[in-house]
């Protein structure tokens, strides 16, 4: 077998490896994307959009929207084309993402509401122990009391 010539040599090199061994690193196009800021864009459209299709008002459009090849028939094919390949393909991603996105709100706000009650039951039970203890020393002035009382009686 002759060695491979330069064009494919080039191929090869940009070639995925071929078994296991030491992935090859990301292009430089790929790792030089701002992540944190197209997440960030991601998450704001899935937020809004979740605001925008989880209302009665979209509800009463779509209903609108499905009633329209009642009155014009030849809009059906449109109707249908609309409503399942674009409503359902790209709105109920959002709204899956959307009520994650708003499920770790949430989720965020109850651990730091179980952290808050945590803290005030630790400090609960600190004041606990300090009134038991006044309240053993307590009792024991009044019992030394009672038996300077008893003595001089």
């Amino acid at each position: 077998m002759s060695a491979p010539s330069i064009d494919q040599q080039a191929l090869l090199d940009h070639a995925p490896p071929a078994g296991p061994g030491p992935a090859r690193p990301a292009p430089a196009i790929v790792t030089n994307l701002p992540i944190e800021k197209i997440s960030k864009l991601n998450d704001g459209i899935a937020i809004r959009s979740n605001q925008i299709f989880a209302t009665m008002g979209f509800f009463w459009f779509c209903l609108l929207f499905s009633l329209i090849p009642l009155k014009w028939p030849s809009t059906l094919a449109f109707v249908q084309y609309a409503s399942s390949g674009v409503l359902q393909l790209v709105a109920l991603p959002l709204l899956g993402v959307g009520t994650i996105l708003a499920a770790k709100a949430s989720d965020k706000l109850a651990k730091e509401q179980h952290d808050a009650v945590m803290e005030t039951v630790a400090n609960m039970h600190t004041l606990m122990a300090e009134i038991h203890q006044l309240h053993l020393e307590l009792h024991a002035k009044v019992d030394s009391l009672d038996d300077d009382a008893g003595e001089a009686a």
